[in-house]
C-alpha cells in the first residue's frame, strides 16, 4: 500500500531515454503520481531541498506538477515489492504543492481536486 506522499521507484518508459525514475504518490486511491527531476523544466515545480527532510534524494530537486502519472497496481506493487518506499516527501511541501497544482494547465479540474483533497487530508 502507498500513501500520498511516499516515493517509489519506477521503470518509466515515457522518459527519454526510458529508464528508472523517482516519483511521488499524489492521491493513493487513484494512484496518481508526480515525477522528481533534477531540474525544473517541467509542469509547475515544486523545489525539494535534500537536507534535512528529504535524504532519499542524491541532490535538491523539483517536483513535477503536472500529468499525473496513472499508474496500475502492478507497477505500484512491483515497485514497492522490489524497493519498498524509499522516502516520503515532508509534509512542509503541501502548501507548495496545492499552489502548483492549482497552477497547472495540464491537470483537469477533477484531477486537480482529487489530488488537493488527497494532500489537504494529511
Amino acid at each position: 500500500m502507498v500513501r500520498a506522499l511516499d516515493v517509489i521507484w519506477i521503470f518509466d518508459e515515457l522518459i527519454n531515454p526510458p529508464g528508472p525514475k523517482m516519483v511521488v504518490c499524489v492521491e493513493p486511491d487513484k494512484l496518481f503520481f508526480f515525477r522528481i527531476n533534477s531540474e525544473p523544466k517541467w509542469g509547475t515545480p515544486v523545489f525539494l531541498k535534500r537536507e534535512p527532510h528529504h535524504q532519499f534524494l542524491t541532490w535538491d530537486s523539483y517536483l513535477e506538477c503536472r500529468g499525473p502519472l496513472d499508474l496500475d497496481e502492478y507497477i505500484v506493487d512491483e515497485s514497492l515489492r522490489r524497493r519498498g518506499v524509499i522516502g516520503s516527501i515532508s509534509a512542509t511541501c503541501i502548501p507548495d504543492i496545492l499552489a502548483a497544482v492549482d497552477q497547472e494547465r495540464t491537470l483537469r479540474q477533477a484531477d486537480k481536486d482529487v489530488i488537493k483533497a488527497a494532500l489537504a487530508a494529511l
